[in-house]
């Protein structure tokens, strides 16, 4: 053998070593469970709450190909606007008496995604009826009746999931298997600015009323409870433990005129054990930076934005073997690029025994994470598994939720008690 042959051999075996060593520590990272079909029977699902979450459950129900919507129930009946909130099931049966649905033979599952202060009753009603339920999160806007809803839920024999769609979102579960690497987290900050007004028409003014129940005090637990809730579990979940006390502030600083009782801009600031400090931010007034998620550590930092996540590392840090062997790529928040990082691809080995670059392929954006928690629930179903996100995870949430929403209203810094964290 000749040099050059045998700088050519032994340079194809590094490679390969190497590209394998990247396929073995990309599978090790996957996610276990989550949102992925399973042979079984189709799931017979209905729909109570036909708001824009209930038609987007709607749609995401029918393209999972195996979960047919067969019945929808709303309170509103208008012929124009029900044909555009059922086109995607377009042979549902209507009611607008959800008790009525529940009495329908064939129905194996329900989606409350009606108006949070709505959910108890419905819940406990399509419990009592045998029902596997997926309750929209908050579970409730009290914390009275999430714990009524959660116990509940954990009384049943059938499966109930809480809505923390990204509890069951892949590219969520491709990240937290790095957060051990974080070592030390110091802390992380989160935002979802999106411009626009909560406000919707409606032909009467007790219609109005009735469909704008997110812009009054007394019906609803405002950006943090609607929206927050979400962005804030990923927290908790991620780090593993709960928020000991939360501080923050809102203002109504756009939406005023249109009737709007809670603000429309928060902010927040949570404590966590060891000295974490985790900051919130939600607008309804500005779109600048969109939302992300990000956790920062002494050795790395990580940036999520739906299913797209980065991982920045600091010069210093340790090797973990595989990631010289990643895509790096400019990111940032807005226009603003923060630098280089590893782009985290989840659905990686499946990318690769395609024969496709996960790098270069991305997420597959499509399957949103409402989709893969409504799949991943039809899944909890039919193999009758506990899902991702359970009563406890729901109640746990939405108590955070709650209390971060009470401390901006009254601008006070409130401790969580541990007992409000027990369903006991």
């Amino acid at each position: 053998m000749n040099r050059r042959d045998f700088l050519r051999d032994t340079t194809a075996s590094a490679l390969t070593m190497a590209f394998g060593m990247v396929v073995e520590e990309i599978q090790a990272q996957q996610p276990t469970g989550g949102a992925s079909k399973t042979a079984g029977p189709p799931v017979p699902c209905a729909v109570i709450g036909l708001g824009p979450q209930g038609r987007e459950i709607i749609g995401s129900l029918a393209k999972t190909g195996y979960t047919p919507c067969v019945a929808v129930c709303d309170t509103y009946s208008s012929p124009a606007w029900l044909k555009k909130a059922t086109e995607s099931a377009p042979g549902a049966k209507f009611y607008t008496d959800y008790r009525k649905l529940l009495e329908q033979k064939g129905v194996t599952a329900v989606f409350v995604a009606t108006p949070s202060h709505r959910h108890r009753e419905i819940v406990l009603d399509a419990l009592q009826a045998g029902k596997h339920v997926y309750c929209e999160a908050p579970l409730a806007t009290t914390i009275e009746d999430a714990q009524a809803i959660a116990k509940a839920g954990l009384a049943a024999k059938t499966v109930f999931q809480a809505g923390l769609q990204y509890r069951s979102n892949k590219q969520h579960n491709h990240v937290v298997k790095f957060i051990g690497d974080l070592k030390k987290c110091v802390g992380g900050q989160a935002q979802w600015h999106k411009r626009g007004t909560w406000l919707r028409g409606a032909p009467t003014e007790e219609r109005q009323r009735e469909l704008n129940w997110r812009l009054y005090k007394e019906t609803s637990p405002g950006l943090l409870g609607e929206i927050g809730i979400h962005q804030i579990d990923i927290v908790s979940w991620f780090l593993k433990s709960l928020p000991l006390s939360v501080s923050g502030s809102g203002a109504l600083m756009a939406w005023g005129k249109d009737g709007m009782q809670v603000p429309d801009t928060v902010q927040v600031v949570l404590e966590y054990p060891k000295n974490v400090r985790f900051y919130y931010d939600a607008t309804l007034v500005s779109s600048f930076g969109g939302a992300y998620e990000m956790l920062m550590g002494d050795q790395l930092s990580i940036l999520i934005r739906d299913q797209r996540a980065w991982m920045f590392k600091e010069a210093d840090s340790s090797l973990l073997g595989w990631e010289v062997y990643a895509k790096k790529e400019r990111f940032g928040i807005g226009d603003d690029t923060l630098g280089s990082g590893i782009a985290m691809v989840a659905d990686a080995t499946q990318l690769i025994a395609q024969g496709k670059e996960p790098a270069k392929v991305g997420a597959d954006v499509t399957k949103t994470a409402l989709y893969q928690s409504v799949t991943a629930f039809a899944d909890a179903v039919r193999t009758n598994s506990k899902p991702r996100a359970g009563a406890l995870e729901g109640y746990q949430a939405t108590v955070v939720a709650l209390k971060a929403n009470e401390a901006v209203m009254t601008g006070k810094t409130i401790t969580f008690e541990k007992a409000w964290f027990n369903l006991g």
